[in-house]
């Protein structure tokens, strides 16, 4: 954990003392705390503040961390995009559109704290797995998945692995593929790359969920993949200012065996925000 995230945890938890708590709370000091620099250590905002859908699970997968704040389990391979949760809601959205998930596997190139491999155990999916390179962010993660475990012992195990999601190994048979904009262009499209070789191997069915698809146009490009889904799906009343925005661009492309989409799913990608921010023109 760098020294800048060290601080802010610790100012944070220095807040939460009872006594303490009391005075920075109190509506006239706030407002004179809030106008300093570093004011969100005591005042969270966004993702910083702790999720409704963590509290009521018992596990930790809020905060953010830019990339230089993150950690590598590999030397000279860095974190190519900031950590940051998504939406409970977006993932749900996308899921529910999808066939058979009792015959695929989930995965998550880039785990972070593991929060959707968590909704994704809501599914009944017949493996999950989340990949992560940052070991203080999948240490964190495999603690999360430890309490789901304990209070959800019917659901589908959550496995999480350390190393490079980029290069990781794809699973055999169908899965799901979730990413929360992950890479950098180049390793976007070398994801894609290596989904084709994976069609080309055996039959199977493959989804992409991908929600804030910065680099969508990379598997739009593939002749090995259709657009299944493609909404912008608002956060849930519960989730509103516990995230960067209102709602989130989800789209899901699929290739193989997939069954044919039932809707139109051809809204256009637009970048608000060059490799930061996408939503969707319908």
């Amino acid at each position: 954990m760098s020294l800048k995230r060290t601080l802010k945890s610790a100012i944070g938890a220095i807040g939460r003392l009872p006594l303490i708590s009391a005075v920075v709370q109190n509506p006239n000091v706030r407002r004179v705390l809030e106008r300093l620099p570093g004011s969100a250590a005591l005042y969270p905002r966004g993702w910083e503040r702790a999720h409704p859908f963590d509290l009521a699970h018992g596990i930790d997968a809020s905060g953010f961390a830019s990339k230089e704040e993150l950690d590598s389990s590999l030397p000279g391979v860095a974190p190519s995009q900031p950590y940051g949760a998504s939406q409970p809601s977006s993932l749900r959205a996308a899921l529910a559109t999808l066939p058979r998930l009792e015959t695929c596997i989930f995965l998550d190139l880039g785990c972070g704290k593991g929060r959707p491999l968590f909704v994704a155990s809501e599914f009944p999916f017949r493996g999950i797995l989340g990949v992560e390179l940052s070991p203080s962010l999948a240490t964190v993660a495999r603690k999360n998945a430890a309490r789901i475990a304990r209070r959800y012992p019917a659901r589908t195990c959550v496995r999480i692995e350390v190393g490079d999601a980029s290069v990781h190994p794809l699973p055999a048979g169908d899965f799901v593929l979730f990413l929360y904009n992950p890479f950098s262009p180049e390793l976007t499209s070398l994801l894609v790359t290596r989904l084709e070789a994976a069609l080309a191997a055996e039959p199977r069915s493959l989804y992409v969920v991908y929600c804030n698809p910065v680099f969508g146009a990379a598997f739009d490009a593939s002749p090995l993949l259709t657009r299944r889904f493609a909404r912008m799906v608002p956060y849930a009343q519960e989730e509103l200012g516990y995230g960067p925005d209102v709602e989130d661009a989800v789209v899901v492309w699929q290739g193989g065996n997939a069954p044919p989409p039932v809707t139109r799913a051809d809204a256009r990608i637009i970048i608000t925000k060059p490799g930061v921010r996408a939503e969707l023109a319908i």
